[in-house]
Formats: C-alpha cells, sequence, structure tokens
C-alpha cells in the first residue's frame, strides 16, 4: 500500500515550514558553528525517522493515495471518501506496493462487483465510499451492517471503533441539471453505532437505492434515466437483490412491473412509506449509466448490450402476450393466412406500425400517408400510446411489426420493443437532427435496427407559414438553438407539425419495404434472439 507522509499534504508555499507551522532559519548557526549545525541535523534526521516509523507502524491508521484520491483507511472500518482538494502525488511503483489485507480498490470496482464479494461485514468491519467521477450519475457502496432510516431519509453503515464520516447523494442519473436534481430526495449515508435502531428485517441479499422523481412520467427518461440504469446496475445479480425507491409511484410499478420482476425476486421496499429499519450485507444507492438508451458491452463484466436489455423485456412480456387473443398475439407476425380452400396464402405482407402524435410535431397528412403505405404493400397500423396504455400493448405491436414509422419525439423510445433486424423511420422536424440522431438514430443502429431518417425540408413545416421564407428559424436552425433549450422547446418541439410530400416519402417507404420483405422471405438473414 502506497504511504505519504504528512508534509506531502502542504500546499505550495508552505514548504518553508515544517508540519506543525513553526519556521526554520538556521542559516546563523550553521555560519558561527558548523559542527553544532551537524549535531542538530543529525538529531532532526533522527527524529523524523523515529516519527515516520511510528506512524507507518501504527496498527490503527494508514494513510493512503488511489486514482488520484486521498483515501483514509481503519482496521475496522474501511472508508473511501475521495477528497476534492489535495496535494498529494502516487507514482505507479508505489501503487503497487498495497496492503494484502487492505487492498485499495477504486469504488467503482466495488460497486460493479456487489454481490459477489464474500465478505459480510459482520465482524465490525465495513466499507463506505463514493464514486462521483461520472458527469451523469454519482454512485456510493456500502459494506457491513447497512441500516436504512426513512424517519430522517438517511442509511447508517453501524462499525466498531470507527472513524466518523458522512456522505449526501441523490440517487438519480441526471447529475447535470442542478434544476433537476434539486427535486430529488437527498440521502444522507452515515457510519455510526447507534443502539436506538436496531435492525427490524434482515436481508442477506444487497439492496439498490434508487429514484424514480424527476422526470418519471416521460417514457424516454423512465427507459433512459431509470430502467436500463437500473438494469446495467443489477442485472448481473440475478434477482437477488432487494430494491428501494425513493419517491415511489404505484404507477409506475404496475406500468413496469413485469420488467422489475426480472431484476429482482423480492418485494420492492417503498423508502418513504416503510418505517421499518431494514438491514442489508451490501447497498448500492445511485444508478450506473452509459450512454442515450443504451448499454455499452465494454462497461459490463458480462458482456451485455442493449439486445440483451431488449431480451429481457420480451421474455417479461411473454406470458401476457401468451394470454391475448391470436389475432392480437405476438405470433401473428410468423404465421401464414390461409385461403378459403384451406390452402397456405403467400407471405404476410411486411406490418408497418405508425405512432401517431396527437399534439404537436403531428403528421397533418397521416391519412395520405397510410394509404400511400397500403399502396406500396403494407399492413399499417396506427398506435397512439396514452399515459394509461399499457406497456404490453406497445411491446405487442411492436415486437411483431416489420416497420416503425414516427416523428421525432418520447414516443420513439418504444424503439426498444422492435426486433433487432426491423426497420426504423424516424421523421426529423426541422431544428432537431442533433437530437433526432442523438436519442434514437444511435439507439436504433446499437439494438441491430435498420435506420432510415427522413429530414423535413422547410416547406414541408407549419413553421413555414408562419414566418417568412429567409426567416433563421427556417433557414439557420442552429442559430435558434444557439439560443437555449426553452427557445429550441417553444419554436421546434412545440410550435411544430410535419407535412411529408408523398412524392419525396414514398421513396424511404419503398427502400424500407423491400429490406423488411427480403427478411420475411429469407433473402436477408434475421438476427432475432
Amino acid at each position: 500500500m502506497a504511504r505519504t507522509s504528512r508534509v506531502a499534504g502542504i500546499e505550495e508555499g508552505q514548504r518553508n515550514e515544517d508540519p506543525w507551522g513553526i519556521e526554520f532559519q538556521p542559516r546563523d548557526i550553521m555560519k558561527e558553528r558548523p559542527s553544532f549545525t551537524l549535531i542538530v541535523a543529525l538529531f532532526l534526521f533522527c527524529y523524523a525517522l523515529t516519527f515516520a516509523c511510528m506512524s507507518f507502524s501504527n496498527p490503527m491508521i494508514e494513510t493512503y493515495a488511489n486514482e488520484g484520491s486521498i483515501f483514509y483507511t481503519n482496521i475496522d472500518l474501511q472508508t473511501h471518501i475521495a477528497l476534492r482538494n489535495h496535494h498529494l502525488e502516487i507514482t505507479e511503483q508505489q501503487q503497487k506496493k498495497k496492503s494484502p489485507e487492505l487492498d485499495a480498490v477504486s469504488c467503482s470496482s466495488l460497486i460493479s462487483d456487489v454481490g459477489r464479494n464474500n465478505a459480510s461485514g459482520g465482524d465490525g468491519r465495513g466499507i463506505m465510499c463514493c464514486d462521483r467521477s461520472h458527469y451523469r450519475t454519482d454512485v456510493c457502496y456500502l459494506r457491513g451492517d447497512v441500516r436504512t432510516h426513512s424517519e430522517n431519509v438517511s442509511i447508517s453503515l453501524h462499525a466498531h471503533n470507527h472513524r466518523s464520516t458522512q456522505e449526501k447523494i441523490r440517487p438519480y442519473t441526471r447529475k447535470w441539471e442542478q434544476s433537476t436534481m434539486s427535486t430529488i430526495d437527498e440521502i444522507t449515508l452515515k457510519t455510526g453505532d447507534d443502539s436506538d435502531d436496531a435492525c427490524q428485517v434482515q436481508h442477506d441479499v444487497p439492496a439498490i437505492v434508487f429514484s424514480t422523481g424527476g422526470y418519471t412520467g416521460n417514457v424516454y427518461h423512465e427507459f433512459n434515466d431509470g430502467l436500463l440504469p437500473l438494469y446495467i446496475t443489477s442485472q448481473h445479480l440475478h434477482g437477488q437483490v432487494v430494491f428501494v425507491i425513493l419517491e415511489y409511484h404505484t404507477w409506475w410499478m404496475t406500468k413496469y412491473g413485469e420488467i422489475i420482476g426480472q431484476l429482482t425476486n423480492y418485494p420492492v421496499i417503498d423508502f418513504s412509506k416503510d418505517k421499518k429499519v431494514h438491514c442489508f450485507p451490501e447497498m448500492i444507492v445511485g444508478l450506473n449509466t452509459h450512454d442515450e438508451l443504451t448499454v455499452n458491452p465494454e462497461l459490463m463484466k458480462d458482456g451485455k448490450s442493449i439486445k440483451d436489455f431488449r431480451e429481457l423485456v420480451s421474455t417479461a412480456y411473454a406470458p401476457r402476450l401468451s394470454s391475448m387473443p391470436q389475432t392480437q398475439s405476438v405470433t401473428k407476425e410468423l404465421s401464414s393466412p390461409l385461403t378459403d380452400s384451406g390452402l397456405v396464402s403467400q407471405p404476410e405482407k411486411p406490418k408497418l406500425v405508425i405512432i401517431s402524435r396527437g399534439k404537436s410535431r403531428r403528421m397533418m397528412n397521416q391519412k395520405e400517408i397510410v394509404k400511400l403505405a397500403e399502396k406500396i404493400g403494407f399492413e399499417v397500423e396506427i398506435l397512439s400510446p396514452k399515459r394509461n396504455t399499457e406497456m404490453v400493448e406497445m411491446f405487442r405491436a411492436l415486437n411483431s411489426c416489420d416497420v416503425m414509422v414516427g416523428v421525432h419525439g418520447a414516443a420513439m423510445t418504444h424503439l426498444l420493443f422492435m426486433r433487432p433486424g426491423s426497420v426504423l423511420i424516424q421523421i426529423v422536424p426541422l431544428g432537431t437532427d442533433w437530437a433526432s440522431a442523438t436519442y434514437y438514430g444511435e439507439p436504433a443502429t446499437k439494438l441491430g435496427l435498420t435506420y432510415l431518417e427522413y429530414k423535413i425540408l422547410p416547406e414541408e413545416s407549419s413553421l413555414f407559414a408562419e414566418y417568412g421564407r429567409n426567416d433563421p428559424v427556417l433557414r439557420d436552425p442552429d442559430s435558434v438553438n444557439r439560443k437555449g433549450w426553452g427557445e429550441t422547446k417553444r419554436v421546434y418541439l412545440e410550435g411544430q407539425n410535419v407535412n411529408p410530400s408523398l412524392k419525396r416519402f414514398n421513396k424511404t417507404l419503398l427502400s424500407a419495404y423491400s429490406s423488411a420483405l427480403a427478411r420475411k422471405q429469407g433473402i436477408l438473414p434475421s438476427i432475432d434472439r
């Protein structure tokens, strides 16, 4: 384990002072009595060496640096709390000299290895650390005798002969948005030994604590900020984990209960409502996250990807799908219709699903587009998702479709329900090029979909009738977007509908039809799991 002396922590400008703040000026003594100077120097050297040996042999406290942070370690309580402002440096060679007993592992490694550790913390030892290095999220880890306290919104790590520490965290994955994070309940994590809060419910599996506040209620954020990070953080535990939820919503559990049931084998805990003291051997507070609507296999120890998440969703909804009428079942796409004579007809038409919007960014010529798609040879289904639309119904429609068409917006999140190899057509309104590609285009490609964009021209936007042809709103949307999110939202998201050219859109639909038909006929290999 790398050790650093107390002097190593002195700031620039204080180098001429000893660790206790006493300034030495030995120059006059050196001129008058060189031999005395030598004796004094030898005495100071021996004294410093003795102090250093005493410090490093102390079995209770050691100080070491790891990955740019200072950590204080106690034999009975291991705390890895990063200090932001410090002046300690450590060489790679020093970092290799770690104590076998108090091996300094990074907090991120502890978090990713939760449930895989053998230590239960029952001997009084404990670990508490927080990884605050990620732009999107803070995540803390506790191991030992971990207890919940809903009354004062805190979680404590009980250990004996410890140095008291405290951390605060808002367990939501939009860390960079201060206004949003200010609405998320803050939890205090602390070390302590309070005999008045004895365990009332003892769990023998880890816990993960997270919030369903923030933008919950918007399907994009429900997946991007909640469900996908929850999958990333918990999937390796194979259900052997308890979820503790802040700002719990009954409707959220109703909506996503089947998915949650694939990630945990235990009832979830409503942190605010459940006043019992729940005790766990390990706990993660906060969720790991990667990128927009994705799971990065390079960051997953098990190599899981967004396709594995999609497979989990499919497993979650399979029982419900099997109980649906045959005409609505996922197996409909796989069956062949019969003629009156009972002979099998040609393969069923490729199915196209249109996600219909009710307010802004509506397709003003949706009826004409439906007729165009049917003329090309598609079987068309229109979905108009609402707050109370069951997820299983959305999954049924999109899991069985060959092509999905939608205007940029939160409902495009349902692309996660499409089978790899299917086709996604995103209609991109003016001013939304970057958002369309980042939030849905790139995730679609990672999922294995064929992604097609149809970009609206100025004359195909309802904004064309409101602004002059040379207005920056039509001619230079980037200049409008640079004014800030509020202006983008007002002009391009809330104030715009679209009217795609049937002639232009016909080419996009033909491309999608060719891809879908080739796949259905086996010309293109299916990459379904």
